[in-house]
């Protein structure tokens, strides 16, 4: 074997060897870049949702602002009429042991007792 041909056999192991080595280090750096759009892809689906759940958030406080200011304005009321529960809940019971009873105030009746004509003025439930 002479020079020649054992340089020319080098030449071609050393081609070789650059051509594995480019092919390799091609697949790492497409790998490489592929992994780097899936985290883009994944961080900009993160921002997106990031973004819906701060919207989402700001809405639900705007709501909750807004009944925050109606149970005060309801509390107001309440407090206003709570000495006159009893009052109202007289009122109920007396509409509801009326609705069965034929009469209405103002009506002329006759009493079984002695006959005489007389005008409902008014029913006491007590």
């Amino acid at each position: 074997m002479s020079i020649i041909d054992r340089a020319k056999e080098l030449n071609k192991k050393w081609i070789v060897s650059v051509v594995f080595i480019t092919i390799v280090a091609g697949g790492i750096i497409f790998l490489l870049f592929q992994n780097i759009n899936e985290n883009t892809r994944k961080s900009i689906e993160l921002k997106e949702r990031i973004d819906e759940l701060t919207r989402s958030t700001e809405e639900l406080t705007l709501a909750n602002k807004k009944l925050k200011k109606s149970k005060d304005s309801l509390q107001q009321h309440v407090t206003y009429m709570w000495p006159m529960r009893s009052i109202v809940y007289n009122a109920k019971l007396r509409d509801k042991v009326m609705s069965g009873i034929e009469f209405v105030p103002g009506q002329k009746v006759r009493v079984k007792t002695d006959s005489s004509i007389v005008i409902i003025t008014d029913y006491l439930v007590g």
